[in-house]
């Protein structure tokens, strides 16, 4: 299937525990492959003030896009986790 980046850009995203994670603000293209790098995820507001603002996922972690959604691993969530244990004031 082939996305247009003006049906990805807002599309939400969910791990595969159907957490919502936020919605994709933005893709970074690999100038020499020409394939997507990471997808930019914007968090909710009310997240941002508690976690980290954006995400970048990997093209390895996401399992599946379409129409409506992407989802992702939920490792992520995990990962997330123990980044702000790690750094409490990451914001």
């Amino acid at each position: 299937m082939q996305l247009s980046y003006n049906r990805l850009k807002n599309l939400p995203v969910y791990t595969r525990s159907h957490d919502y994670l936020g919605k994709i603000e933005d893709i970074e293209i690999n100038s020499q492959t020409h394939a997507v790098s990471c997808y930019i995820v914007s968090r909710p507001r009310l997240i941002q003030r508690l976690s980290v603002k954006k995400l970048m996922i990997a093209p390895a972690q996401v399992l599946q896009v379409d129409n409506e959604k992407m989802e992702v691993e939920d490792g992520l969530i995990k990962e997330l986790k123990e980044s702000l244990v790690k750094d409490p004031l990451r914001a």
